[in-house]
């Protein structure tokens, strides 16, 4: 749920009015990533550092004050002196290792009161309490609602398993991580859950344009003339010798060269653009490709020593080490090898999700689908790009986003629309679907319910509301809110998200999460042991729901 969460390629339109910053115009301001441990002489100082970044750097005190009065001025006022009261943060000998823990588990009470109040549910820092007079300090992690009840959610894998035997046996498994297939129940619906955001890496194929073909003027492309040439090979006195060694040599760099020269490795070439043109991946590609990875993997073996033995001595020592340098580079710096088996593997293993789930979703032969983001916490931006908008068929606001402009509490950029972007490979129509959600589904899946409700009636949501973590994390280089990082020495390490985020209808669902279209009540702990033990009788109320829905469009 913690990663990257800025989205690269959006519409973003800052304007230059912003909200009046609460800082005197001539205050000192001190970077976060200035502090050091030797500003912290106490726990007073700790707070101190904690409260000014937050007041910097987080993006939702507009939205605290409006939804529980939190002013973050009377916090200061309350709980510095109690800070300040704390004397075992220094190595002082005259306390007892038991008064360190006295005093350490006040402070935690102390965070923890001011840090669950926070709505926003990417946000959480990591801070050093003292617990001896020996200097030994114990790490405890804070975050926004972190003392609430714990959720009532469909934990990802046991949903897997009992979901696996429901579709059909063509389905994609890919190591309890993915599940798409038709119902078996209901063959006209499509079935899809993963369990993170993660697409850009695990299956998504990003390819070069081709492979095994090194640039013109490589310098360390291996030729028979540089063999010919080289000092080492001439240093030999003995013409025999010389030549015997030589033609060697040639012979193997030649035979190496027929793999990266050969028919079937243009064929490859050329079924890799017609995939980055179309997408498609063609039963012969993929058979040629597995037919060129094996053999990638058996090809001259002219890093062993056994390989040179016939041509082994005293006299050609010098000159076979220059070989093996020389065809090492030609291999894996010229030709880039491992560059193409990495490719030919990556294509085997992703092949079914473009076959059997984007292809047929392109082709328009996918009717009705349920997507299910339950217990999926998030992940990556980039997944938007290449996952969510396959499934849009017009611009349209989705959200809207907002980051601090300056130091100010209040210092906010105004919010800007982020719009959904059609897919080259898309859906060529709006099909019915439904996206289910709980409590664990958060972020990225947020991000993409948001995104597909933008696109009309035909998307909704049944089951619980989702997690309510819809600020966007990402590198405070590039703007002014949001801080992922240590601070004074590593004594606080922050993930705060850099911007705050409100839905298409301006309200900011931060802490409360998307709202289902359908309400389906949480399982029941008795249900969620059931689907555990018995996967094959456990009747899933939020399916349950979503086929009685979709069935009926």
């Amino acid at each position: 749920m913690k990663k990257n969460f800025i989205i690269p390629g959006l519409a973003m339109i800052v304007s230059l009015g912003t909200i009046s910053s609460c800082l005197e115009e001539n205050e000192s301001i001190t970077e976060p990533q200035r502090y050091t441990r030797e500003d912290v002489k106490s726990y007073a100082d700790l707070f101190k550092i904690f409260w000014t970044v937050m007041d910097q750097k987080y993006n939702y005190f507009y939205e605290q004050k409006r939804k529980d009065g939190m002013d973050w001025d009377a916090i200061y006022k309350e709980y510095y002196p109690k800070f300040a009261a704390l004397k075992s943060y220094n190595l002082n000998p005259a306390l007892t290792d038991a008064e360190y823990a006295a005093e350490a588990k006040k402070a935690n009470q102390y965070f923890t009161e001011i840090i669950n109040p926070i709505i926003d549910r990417h946000f959480g820092v990591t801070i050093q309490l003292p617990a001896s007079n020996s200097g030994f300090s114990i790490p405890q992690y804070f975050s926004g609602g972190m003392n609430d009840p714990k959720p009532s959610v469909y934990d990802f894998n046991p949903k897997y398993e009992y979901m696996k035997d429901r579709v059909q046996d063509d389905a994609v498994k890919i190591n309890n991580k993915m599940l798409a297939g038709y119902l078996k129940s209901d063959p006209g619906i499509f079935y899809l859950s993963f369990n993170k955001f993660d697409l850009t890496q695990t299956v998504y194929l990003q390819l070069r344009d081709k492979y095994l073909r090194p640039d013109p003027g490589n310098i360390v492309i291996l030729t028979p003339e540089a063999i010919e040439n080289s000092t080492e090979l001439n240093s030999i006195t003995n013409i025999q010798v010389r030549n015997k060694v030589k033609n060697f040599t040639i012979n193997l760099l030649n035979k190496w060269n027929n793999f990266p020269n050969s028919p079937e490795i243009n064929y490859f070439n050329d079924q890799v653009k017609i995939f980055k043109e179309t997408e498609t991946l063609s039963d012969s590609f993929l058979e040629t490709t597995a037919q060129l990875l094996e053999r990638s993997q058996t090809l001259v073996a002219y890093a062993d020593d056994a390989t040179y033995a016939d041509v082994l001595t005293n006299e050609t020592a010098a000159y076979i080490q220059w070989f093996k340098t020389k065809i090492k580079h030609h291999v894996e710096l010229g030709y880039n090898l491992k560059q193409f088996q990495e490719a030919a593997y990556s294509i085997l293993t992703k092949a079914q999700y473009y076959k059997k789930i984007l292809n047929p979703l392109h082709k328009g032969n996918i009717k009705k689908m349920i997507l299910d983001l339950r217990s999926n916490r998030g992940g990556m931006a980039s997944d938007l790009r290449i996952f969510t908008d396959r499934f849009i068929t017009k611009t349209a606001t989705a959200f809207y986003q907002r980051t601090k402009e300056g130091n100010g509490r209040f210092n906010y950029t105004p919010w800007v629309p982020t719009e959904s972007q059609l897919h080259q490979f898309g859906i060529p129509k709006n099909i019915p679907i439904v996206i289910l959600t709980d409590k664990n589904s958060a972020s990225m899946s947020e991000m993409t319910t948001l995104m597909l409700k933008s696109q009309g009636n035909h998307v909704i949501s049944i089951g619980d509301y989702s997690n309510g973590a819809t600020a966007g994390l990402g590198s405070s280089d590039e703007y002014n809110g949001g801080i992922r990082s240590e601070v004074a020495g590593g004594l606080l390490e922050f993930t705060m998200p850099l911007m705050a985020t409100k839905d298409a209808n301006g309200i900011v669902i931060e802490g409360i999460g998307v709202k289902p279209d359908i309400y389906v009540t949480p399982p029941t702990d008795a249900e969620l042991q059931q689907m555990k033990n018995s996967p094959a009788t456990f009747a899933d109320r939020v399916m349950e729901e979503a086929i009685k829905y979709i069935s009926a469009k």
